[in-house]
Parts: C-alpha cells; sequence; structure tokens
C-alpha cells in the first residue's frame, strides 16, 4: 500500500514538474468544466469556466452546443448526489445562442438557480404555514454577440402550491414562488483588456392564507453583482481583478403588521495573476472580503444586532496541467484570516460586541478531468487516496468527492 501511494505522488509531481518546463502552445478545446474543476483548484475565481454562466448569461455565447452539469457529491445523500443539475446550450446561429439551466434546490451557487436562499418558506412554516419548500427550477439563458461583445439575458421561476378544502369547515391555502432575472455582459474593451459584467435578481414569496385567522405572506429581495477584468501582461501572463457586491433583505407580514428579516450585505474585491503556456495553466491570488448581517430589533426583548466579518487575505491558489492527452491533473489551495464582531442582547436597548482574530482552516485540493474527444469528466480527489493508496477495491475510502460532466459538440 505504502510503495503504491508512493508511486502515485511521483507520478503526479513529476509530471507536473516536467510540465513547468514545457514549451508546447497548442491550447486544446477549452469548453469544458465546471464546479468540480473551479474547487479542485481553489475555489478560483480568476479563471473562465462554464460555472460562470450561473451568475452571467453572456458566457453562454462562449459555450454554444455544450451540454453540462453536476453529477454532485454523496456526502448528504448516499443514494442521490447532492448539487446535481444540468445545462444545455444551443447555437442558434453565429450571433444567437439560446441556453437551459435544470436545477434542484440544493444548487449551491449564489444566482437565479438558486431557490429561497435566506429560507423564507422555513420561517413562515414556523409560524403555522404548511408551504412544500420550492424545488425544481427552470431557467433560460440567451445570448446575442456583436461585434467584440456578447450580451446575455437570464430567467427563472419555480413554484409550489398546497391549498387544502375540508368536506365541511375551512381549509388552508399555502403557496411560494420565486422569479429570478440576470443580465450579462462580455467582451473585448481593446486586444489586451477583456471583461466581464453580471447582475442577478431573486425574488422569493410566500402566502399562507388560513381558513380561520390573519394571512401571513412573506418575500425577499436578492441582489448580485459581479465583474472581472482580464488584462493581457504578455503572452503568458494575464492580470484579473475582481469585484463581486452582494446583498439579500426581506420582510413577513402578519395581523396587519410587517417585520424585517435579517439582511446580509457582502462586498469583494480580489486581484489574480494567471500564467499559461500550452495546456498548463497556474492562476490565483488574494482577496478582501467584508460581509454583514443585520438582525433586526424585537420590541421589549432585542435591540438591533449586527454581526460583521473582515477577510484578509483570502488566498485561491490553482493549478491545471496534463498528464497525457486525456488525463488532467489539478491541485489547488485555499486559506484565510478574518476579524470577525459579533453582537448579543445585553438589554432590550443594549448589546455586548466581541472582535476577535480567527482563521478558515486551510486546504489543500486535488482532481482530475478525464477528457474524450468532446466528453470531459471533471471531479475533486479524496487527498485521503494519496494517503491510503487507490483503495479502489476492498476498502472504504471513496476516491472522488464531486463530480462535474460536459460535452461539447
Amino acid at each position: 500500500m505504502k510503495k503504491a501511494t508512493l508511486f502515485f505522488a511521483a507520478v503526479f509531481f513529476l509530471s507536473f514538474s516536467a510540465l513547468l518546463f514545457a514549451q508546447d502552445d497548442g491550447v486544446k478545446d477549452s469548453r469544458y468544466g465546471g464546479f468540480a474543476r473551479l474547487y479542485s483548484m481553489g475555489d478560483n475565481p480568476y479563471i473562465v469556466d462554464p460555472d460562470n454562466i450561473k451568475a452571467n448569461p453572456a458566457y453562454i455565447s462562449s459555450y454554444a452546443n455544450f451540454l453540462w452539469g453536476d453529477i454532485g457529491a454523496s456526502t448528504l445523500s448516499p443514494d442521490n448526489g447532492t448539487g446535481q443539475f444540468v445545462g444545455f446550450n444551443f447555437g442558434l446561429n453565429k450571433d444567437v445562442t439560446l441556453g437551459i439551466l435544470l436545477t434542484r434546490d440544493d444548487f449551491g451557487s449564489m444566482s437565479i438557480g438558486s431557490l429561497d436562499p435566506m429560507g423564507l418558506v422555513s420561517s413562515l412554516n414556523g409560524l403555522g404555514a404548511n408551504i412544500v419548500p420550492l424545488n425544481n427550477n427552470l431557467q433560460l439563458n440567451f445570448a446575442y454577440e456583436f461585434g467584440d461583445l456578447a450580451l446575455g439575458l437570464g430567467v427563472a421561476y419555480a413554484s409550489t402550491t398546497n391549498d387544502f378544502q375540508p368536506a365541511t369547515g375551512t381549509g388552508d391555502k399555502n403557496s411560494a414562488s420565486q422569479i429570478g432575472a440576470n443580465l450579462g455582459l462580455l467582451g473585448y474593451i481593446s486586444p489586451t483588456f477583456k471583461f466581464d459584467f453580471g447582475f442577478s435578481i431573486a425574488l422569493p414569496s410566500a402566502t399562507y392564507q388560513p381558513g380561520t385567522g390573519d394571512k401571513i405572506d412573506g418575500s425577499n429581495t436578492l441582489m448580485l453583482a459581479k465583474a472581472r477584468g482580464f488584462v493581457t501582461l504578455n503572452k503568458h501572463f494575464t492580470l484579473v481583478p475582481n469585484l463581486a457586491f452582494f446583498n439579500s433583505s426581506g420582510s413577513i407580514k402578519s395581523a396587519g403588521q410587517s417585520e424585517d428579516s435579517q439582511s446580509i450585505m457582502g462586498i469583494l474585491a480580489g486581484v489574480g495573476l494567471s500564467y499559461r503556456n500550452g495546456n498548463l495553466l497556474i492562476s490565483g491570488g488574494p482577496a478582501f472580503t467584508y460581509e454583514s448581517t443585520t438582525f433586526p430589533a424585537v420590541a421589549n426583548q432585542d435591540p438591533e444586532l449586527k454581526d460583521s466579518r473582515m477577510y484578509f487575505p483570502s488566498w485561491n491558489l490553482g493549478a491545471e496541467w496534463y498528464f497525457t492527452e486525456w488525463l488532467v491533473g489539478r491541485a489547488g489551495y485555499v486559506a484565510s484570516t478574518f476579524s470577525e464582531t459579533s453582537q448579543s442582547t445585553a438589554t432590550p436597548t443594549t448589546f455586548n460586541e466581541n472582535t476577535r482574530t480567527r482563521f478558515s482552516e486551510g486546504d489543500v485540493r486535488l482532481g482530475v478531468g478525464f477528457r474524450f474527444g468532446g466528453f470531459t469528466l471533471d471531479a475533486t480527489v479524496n487527498d485521503d487516496v494519496l494517503r491510503e493508496g487507490f483503495n479502489l477495491v476492498g476498502g472504504g475510502t471513496k476516491s472522488f468527492a464531486y463530480l462535474s460532466a460536459s460535452f461539447a459538440f
């Protein structure tokens, strides 16, 4: 077992070292990837990947005639992979691309494909409602290319109902829905400067109407804006500034009274440097993030409270290279230091506050990609495979943690 582990590690790192000095300038078809690829490369925000479609529909123009999705992970659901979804983009002509995404309630992305991320339905059910949680989201995308620019539009919708009408007496009505829209733009401002920009808004809502008593309803507004620049420095290096802003707010109305829900706001600013030489890609850099959560005051009980976190530096580092024509290797690293401020109730009008330094758990990540013609299977590797050997026969260690797949034609 130890020999097998040492052999695999030697091949892994020797292959990577050899590619550092490779001068092959031929780059394969870039239409592959997904969440498993980005995760393996340290949650890398500085590279282009089909995963970018989720927040910027203009990217379907770069992935026309492309079937993609996630097979997911079995960590929380052994019989049905967590995070599964499927998408398809079709090039209607050289200028117009149409796309579709089918997502579920475990879609772990900040986009209009994510359903009720603030838990509105759960909040109303805690007040006596019996609302069916949202699931099976449908998102339609459209992209139009004109010159060096591409404009993208996306819309998504999901809904549920649960109406009960007894033979005698009064019943109740329960419903939930979410509509979302996003706008994307990408292209070249100059031969050495490319950019992308995406804006998304999602509007979950839910209503409970009992046969007798007061109606309860609630709504959330969620917004996300992301922008990146790709500044070509020379043949191999690209500078990638990255900005993002997100905000969520909402309220619940009952008995003629409206109460604010907790709200969240965050900003991110980072800068990455990418190096490409043939089929070798190394990318990463530091970032600053500030996010805060505000809890509304409760009369005669709690004052308004706020928790906040300031991350700096956060590191996202990753590399991708080819072992062979059909096997891709990946490695990544994530780590961050942050200051956390939390407030707790002291009296109905005052609060205690605590600020302390914290550290996220650093993580080395590994991944592989299998490419056969237009088909690609990307996987994050359970690093215990390196420590325990392949363990494919008779062992209990899973070789792969998360799977994405795509087919370009």
